[in-house]
Parts: structure tokens; C-alpha cells; sequence
């Protein structure tokens, strides 16, 4: 039998279904560790710097083809650390804190409407009608997510607060998406998550550097789990998503993160962190179909050929 040829597309779509899966059943993981074994700026301090190093171990034997970076492609990626790491690590993991991996996995799963319209804004994507109606519908889900947060009856459903900082998370990730894509035409993603990471570990750092203690009388499973968190939560997913980005859109990456309620929320209904209530499919299915609507809803470049 020959070899079975993927396309490129294939190849991105796989690539950026791992990273989900990493991603979702590192929201229980890390909910598992925060914030009575570490704080969560602590773990996010964590997470960053090992990605930084393992990147930069990596990129060792990995060569950028291009001539080094150009000060302007420097300064993106200050802007990328800031948002894809710092900003977005710190703003996820003390909103997880505060909240249930159900709640976040469903929250998150907004990012690629967000997405959408930081294209419309930065790349001058077209927002058409079933773009917004996909937008609206999308948004109504999280709306009911974040009022059954504050006012449900359920003793283990999130809080209000810590939804609304895991939705901070998710605009400052749909940014990062945006403006990263341009730099994986010309570099290497391993160089570029290195410099990003190098960046987000130093904007980090100063809200970080006195949260990076660890509770005393930590079992195996905790030790594990931060493994987990570091390797697979991190630095895998986000290499996963660096290729993914270089052979997909922005906003087709960012649709993946519609899997990940769908394995949080399993994970974290047998761990005992949360009850599935009625609410959440419900909203679920709200924000399914604005991603959807979002999603196969023209390009620019469908618009320009159509109208030719």
C-alpha cells in the first residue's frame, strides 16, 4: 500500500484538534490545583517560562529558514507574548480559579466569533448578516451562562467574576490569533513560539514573581497533573496551534475550541468539579450555532471572486 497523502488543510484540522483535546483536559488539571496547591498567576509564571525553555531547547535543531526577525516583527511579537501568553494565561487561569471547567470550556468557546471580528477590524474581513446574526446568537449563549453563573442554585456553578476574567482570556487570545498568522508565512513556528514566550515570561513576571509558592504536602497526583499542565497544556498545545496557523485561517483554529466544553465537561463531571445542568447544553447550543453561522459565512476573498 502507498502512503496515504493528507492535505494541507487535513493536516491543519488534525493539528489543531490534538491542541484542543491537550487544552480541554488541562482546564480540569489545572481547576484540580488552584488555587489550594498553587496560585494561579504562580502556575501561569509556570507554564510560560517552561514553554519559553522547552522552545528554545527545540529551536536548536530546528532552523528558521528567514533572516532573523526585523525590529517591527519583534515588536508583534512583544504584542503576541503579551496577549497569547501573559495576558491570556493569567486571565484564564485565575478566572478557572474563581469559576468550573464546564463554565470556561463553554465561555471559550466564543473566541472564534471574537476572532471574527478582530479580522474585521485588522484584516477588514467583511462582517455580513450571517456573520452578526452568528455573533448575536453566539453571545446570547455566553449571556446565559454568565447570569446562571451568578444566580444559579447549583452549590459547585461559576461565579460571575471569575466567568467574566475567562472571557477577558478569550478576547485577548483572539488577538493573539490574529496577529501572530502574518509572521508563520515567513518563520519557523518553533522561533516564533520562542520569542513569543520569552516576551510573555518577562511581562509576566511582575505579577507573578511573589505567587510562585507551592503548598507543602503535595501527593504524586498533584505533582502529575502539574506535569501535565506544563508538557501537554502548554508547550504541546501551543506548538500544535503554531502549525495549525500556518496552514489555516485564524478563524478556522480558533472554531476547535467548540470540543473542548464536550471533554472539560466530562472530565470534570467524574472528578466531582461540577454538575451539568440544563443551562449549560442549552447554552451550548446557542454558541454551536453562532460559531457555525460565523464559520461558513463569506471571506473577503469569496466576496471578491463572486464578484468577478
Amino acid at each position: 500500500m502507498g502512503n496515504i497523502q493528507l492535505s494541507p488543510k487535513t493536516k491543519g484540522v488534525l493539528l489543531i484538534l490534538a491542541a484542543n483535546i491537550f487544552f480541554a483536559i488541562n482546564m480540569p488539571v489545572s481547576r484540580e490545583l488552584t488555587p489550594e496547591w498553587i496560585n494561579p498567576f504562580g502556575l501561569s509564571q509556570f507554564r510560560i517560562s517552561f514553554a519559553f525553555l522547552s522552545f528554545l531547547l527545540l529551536s536548536l535543531f530546528i532552523k528558521d529558514n528567514s533572516n532573523g526577525f526585523t525590529l517591527k516583527e519583534h515588536l508583534i511579537l512583544i504584542l503576541a507574548g503579551l496577549m497569547g501568553t501573559a495576558a491570556n494565561q493569567l486571565s484564564f487561569l485565575a478566572g478557572l480559579s474563581m469559576t468550573s471547567p464546564v463554565d470556561a470550556s463553554l465561555i471559550i468557546t466564543i473566541t472564534p466569533i471574537i476572532t471574527m471580528l478582530f479580522a474585521a477590524l485588522i484584516i477588514k474581513e467583511p462582517i455580513s448578516f450571517k456573520k452578526a446574526s452568528g455573533v448575536i446568537i453566539g453571545m446570547s449563549g455566553a449571556a446565559i451562562i454568565l447570569y446562571t453563573a451568578r444566580y444559579g442554585h447549583f452549590e459547585q456553578s461559576g461565579t460571575l467574576k471569575g466567568n467574566l476574567v475567562v472571557l477577558i482570556s478569550c478576547f485577548v487570545y483572539a488577538l493573539y490569533l490574529v496577529i501572530i498568522r502574518p509572521l508563520m508565512a515567513k518563520h519557523s513556528p518553533v522561533h516564533i513560539m520562542k520569542w513569543t514566550f520569552f516576551y510573555g515570561a518577562i511581562i509576566a513576571l511582575p505579577f507573578t514573581f511573589d505567587k510562585l509558592s507551592i503548598n507543602q504536602g503535595a501527593s504524586t497526583t498533584e505533582w502529575m497533573q502539574l506535569g501535565y499542565a506544563l508538557v501537554f497544556g502548554t508547550f504541546a498545545a501551543y506548538l500544535l496551534v503554531a502549525f495549525s496557523l500556518k496552514l489555516l485561517r485564524p478563524t478556522t483554529v480558533s472554531m476547535f475550541n467548540y470540543i473542548q466544553p464536550l471533554i472539560a465537561s466530562s472530565i470534570a463531571i467524574v472528578f466531582g468539579q461540577d454538575i451539568l445542568n440544563w443551562t449549560k447544553p442549552v447554552s451550548a447550543l446557542l454558541i454551536f450555532i453562532g460559531v457555525y453561522l460565523v464559520i461558513t459565512s463569506k471571506s473577503k476573498a469569496d466576496l471578491v471572486k463572486g464578484g468577478n
